[in-house]
């Protein structure tokens, strides 16, 4: 993921972020009656914050905290969307993840509530998961398996 450009950048439903890499793909999901498919396009790899407070900023400048309106938040993805991802710095002492990008976009992360085990981000590709938990520990694993062990990142 690194050196791409961040796109299809977007909060979601209790103030996630996410943020697609590489080439799009048309991703069509068939429901089980017949009578209903869903379509979507993703990249070759997301970044998704889940259960964790983020702050996006840029040039030192805040934009938006995931607990903002709606309006800030999608302000602050409108301005993270067409960065090139340039480094991911991760403090498993102070719980915190910084996500930094070319054009003077930052994006960090730290927990949202008291469960170590909650998953503060996921970084998915077509075919692995890699999960960085609130206890500064990781998993990676198949995408269409749940991870089997957490390891401490260091």
């Amino acid at each position: 993921m690194l050196g791409l450009v961040a796109w299809g950048v977007r909060t979601g439903y209790g103030g996630t972020l996410s943020f697609e890499f590489g080439e799009p793909r048309l991703h069509v999901i068939e429901r089980k009656s017949g009578l209903r498919r869903s379509a979507f396009v993703e990249g070759e790899w997301r970044l998704w914050t889940y259960c964790s407070h983020w702050l996006a900023r840029e040039n030192g400048i805040q934009l938006a905290w995931n607990e903002d309106e709606d309006w800030l938040t999608a302000r602050a993805a409108a301005r993270l969307n067409g960065q090139k991802f340039v480094k991911v710095a991760v403090d498993p002492t102070e719980r915190r993840a910084t996500f930094t990008f070319d054009l003077g976009g930052v994006l960090e992360t730290w927990p949202y509530g008291d469960d170590p085990t909650h998953e503060q981000w996921i970084m998915f590709s077509r075919d692995e998961v890699f999960a960085y938990r609130d206890d500064g520990c990781y998993s990676r694993h198949p995408r269409v398996a749940p991870p089997e062990q957490w390891l401490p990142l260091r």
